[in-house]
């Protein structure tokens, strides 16, 4: 075989195997995607859309007591 056979053959195998690699990571993709747990409700009670929960900032002391903290 001389040189060009033997490149088109190797590119022939990366394609054909990169495809496949593709079609077996989207088949996985997929089955996960039904694996996942399906949201519930909490208690029952929440009948309208939830509501976002704000935190409250942390700011260590040493930055509340130290005069140049003007974020």
């Amino acid at each position: 075989m001389d040189l060009i056979s033997i490149l088109a053959t190797v590119i022939l195998v990366t394609t054909i195997g990169t495809t496949v690699v593709g079609v077996g990571a989207y088949a996985a993709f997929k089955l996960r995607d039904k694996r996942k747990p399906k949201a519930k409700e909490s208690d029952g009670q929440a009948t309208g859309p939830h509501e976002p929960i704000f935190l409250k900032r942390y700011v260590p002391p040493s930055l509340m007591e130290s005069p140049s903290a003007e974020h």
